[in-house]
Formats: structure tokens, sequence, C-alpha cells
């Protein structure tokens, strides 16, 4: 599964079942700046001078038409120009971009990350203890560590059990420029552990934003029973700027009349979303404490009998 399953979910629930008008590359398309011509094959017919359309992510104003070849300048409104390969679809006038959409899933995916709304994935990164050292480099690979949740170390014997570490403190914003600690996050252990063994440390992360509609939802980092909550926060989001199809005035052909949307109607669509995903938030973050529950002993407020750091 990836990310395009989220924009075409987003889409859907702002659209309502309205189909935009589509059509189709029959050549490939260079990344480029500037004015290029393109080619399509001549479905769409509201494809016209002064009109955007959009490929993929990228928005594109058409400058000139002559039959199925279409001059446009390309990186319209803030998108990025890309390669396009023959096949793609061509969406003509589109009230939700691609770019914004992604933009929004984003937005959505940092906001219910905050320790507020209780959502984050779980993490591991591990480093061989030495006896003669007191801090370690915590190296997670570019992810921000929100919190520790536990460190352990491997113990030998054939239980292969992983003894807690409780005594520790994490030391943050540290001179990256420094050898010890290049990740600018510093582990400090109290506790001893068995030296040579490899410490586990398990800490809680932001979820992972999307790059573009093909980043696997898996490398996101959200449980799969927790997927519908970025469509739901993205397309609120959207809703402030524009609203959703039902209550769209200039589609042609629409079953309600400009005087037909009475006032508080776009308010009234969004409140059913966003009540929406408050239950499912605090469904999906009750799942999560339920998981990983609250250890109030695992802190770095205890001190052991070691003395380190008095």
């Amino acid at each position: 599964m990836t990310a395009q399953i989220w924009i075409d979910e987003t889409r859907d629930m702002l659209l309502s079942g309205y189909v935009e008008d589509l059509d189709i590359l029959t050549g490939i398309v260079p990344e480029a700046t500037g004015v290029s011509e393109i080619i399509v094959q001549g479905y769409a017919s509201s494809i016209t001078k002064g009109v955007v359309i959009e490929i993929n992510a990228e928005l594109m104003y058409v400058v000139q038409i002559v039959s199925t070849t279409v001059s446009v300048l390309r990186g319209y409104a803030g998108s990025v120009p890309a390669a396009h390969l023959a096949s793609d679809i061509v969406r003509v006038s589109p009230k939700f971009p691609t770019h914004r959409i992604i933009s929004s899933l984003n937005d959505d995916l940092a906001d219910i990350s905050s320790p507020a709304n209780g959502m984050f994935q779980m993490r591991t990164t591990t480093f061989v203890y030495n006896g003669g050292v007191a801090g370690y480099n915590l190296d997670t690979s570019g992810f921000v560590v929100d919190s520790i949740y536990e460190v352990t170390h491997a113990a030998v014997g054939a239980l292969a059990n992983e003894p807690e570490i409780i005594s520790w403190r994490l030391k943050r914003d540290r001179d990256t420029a420094a050898s010890a600690f290049p990740s600018g996050n510093a582990l400090i252990l109290y506790d001893g552990a068995i030296p040579g063994r490899t410490v586990r440390v398990l800490y809680k992360s932001p979820l992972t934003p999307i790059a573009n509609s093909t980043t696997p939802l898996a490398d996101v980092g959200l449980a799969t029973t927790a997927y519908d909550l970025p469509p739901l926060g993205a397309a609120m989001a959207l809703m402030t700027t524009r609203p959703i199809r039902r209550e769209f005035l200039d589609a042609q052909g629409s079953s309600r009349r400009a005087e037909e949307v009475p006032p508080g109607a776009i308010s009234a669509s969004f409140r059913d979303l966003m009540g929406r995903r408050r239950a499912r938030l605090e469904a999906e973050s009750s799942r999560l404490v339920a998981q990983y529950p609250q250890q109030w002993n695992r802190h770095a407020a205890v001190r052991s009998h070691w003395g380190y750091g008095q």
C-alpha cells in the first residue's frame, strides 16, 4: 500500500462522487521548467488556454493548445516540476491538487504525533556497552526522539533475558561536531550493564511524513488500524479554504443551486468530519496506551548507588 491510497481517499471525501475531467498522456514528459509541450489523447474537452491541469503532483498552466498538443507553464502554483510517463492521468482544473493533499496529509501526521493527540511510532536503536564509558551517542538515523520508553541490555546465560537499565538520562542538543555525540543526542547511563553486550533503547518518535504518492504507508510508522486518520485530517484542512463537493456553487449540472445551499452547510460538513476524526483519534491513541503503558519507574530522575552524575 502506498500514499496514493490516502490521496484518493482524501479526494473522494472532498469530491463526494464528483468526477473531474480527465485525459491521458501519450508520451514521456521530461522534468523541466518554463514552457513545455505535452501531448494528450484528447478525451478532455475542457483543456483550453488559461486552465490549470495536473499530472501526478505537478500543476501546469495551459498557455496554448493546438489539437492534442498542449503548451504549458511548468511547476505552477508552487508545485514541483517532475518527469511524467505515457499513460499518466491528466487532471483538468483540479479543485484539490495532489501536492496540496500531500502537504495536508503531512500536516495531519505532524498534528496527530503531538503529545496532546497521543499518536507515535516505536523505534529501536542499539549500542555496545563499555564499562569505562557513561555517555553514549544515540544514533537514531535521523528520527526524532520524543521520549525514551525503556533501556535494556542483553544478559548472558540460557535465558537470554533483557534486564532493564533503570537509571539513565537523555541529553539533547549536544554538539554534533564533537565526535562523541554526532547525532546530537546523548544517553547517560547511571546503571551498569555487562561489558561488550548490546544495549537496546526503545523510543517514541513522531510519525514519518510521506514524500510523494509512491511512499509505502509502512514507512510512516502508523498502525494499520489508524490508516483512516490522515485522510480525515487532510480533508478537514482542505475544507477550510474550499467547500466539499456537495456545497460547490460552480459545478455544472449540480443538483443544488447556490440558493439551495443554506448558511452553515459547509460548517456542518466540517463538524461531521471533525467529530469522526476525534472519535477515531481517541480510539487509536487508547490502543497505543494499552500497548505501551506509562512506566512511572522508568525515568531519569532515578539515581543508583553508583553515584554517577552527582
